[in-house]
């Protein structure tokens, strides 16, 4: 049977930052809290997330981080978008590695992208 983790209350989290970078000690309270009360599953690193503004390396520590303070209790939905191709290949392999769940990709903005451009790419990467 398929797993859906795409049911009830997803939260998209806040990336929390103090002058020194991120607070992972309030992202493990914000994460902690969402597991206590009853969330589905959790969006790290979404444009909620402040993706937009941290670097590949901030990205890719959050997302490690919020894995292992859920420890598979909860669902951890990545957000790997962005207008960088390269990028974003980059940090969707190794949100894989580290152990999410899903991927949350957007189109890159402003690049036009036809739909039969989006549907040859997608379907290049099936196996």
């Amino acid at each position: 049977m398929k797993q859906v983790i795409f049911k009830g209350c997803g939260t998209a989290l806040v990336t929390p930052f103090t002058d020194d970078g991120i607070n992972f000690e309030v992202l493990r309270k914000l994460i902690e809290f969402q597991i206590l009360e009853g969330a589905d599953s959790l969006i790290i690193c979404g444009t909620t997330g402040e993706s937009s503004t941290m670097s590949l390396e901030e990205k890719k520590a959050v997302i490690e981080f919020s894995v292992k303070v859920a420890n598979k209790r909860i669902p951890i939905i990545a957000g790997t978008g962005g207008n960088n191709t390269k990028d974003v290949i980059e940090l969707s392999k190794y949100a894989e590695k580290v152990g999410v769940d899903a991927l949350l990709i957007v189109t890159p903005y402003y690049n036009k992208t036809t739909q039969k451009r989006l549907n040859i790419s997608s379907l290049s990467n099936r196996k």
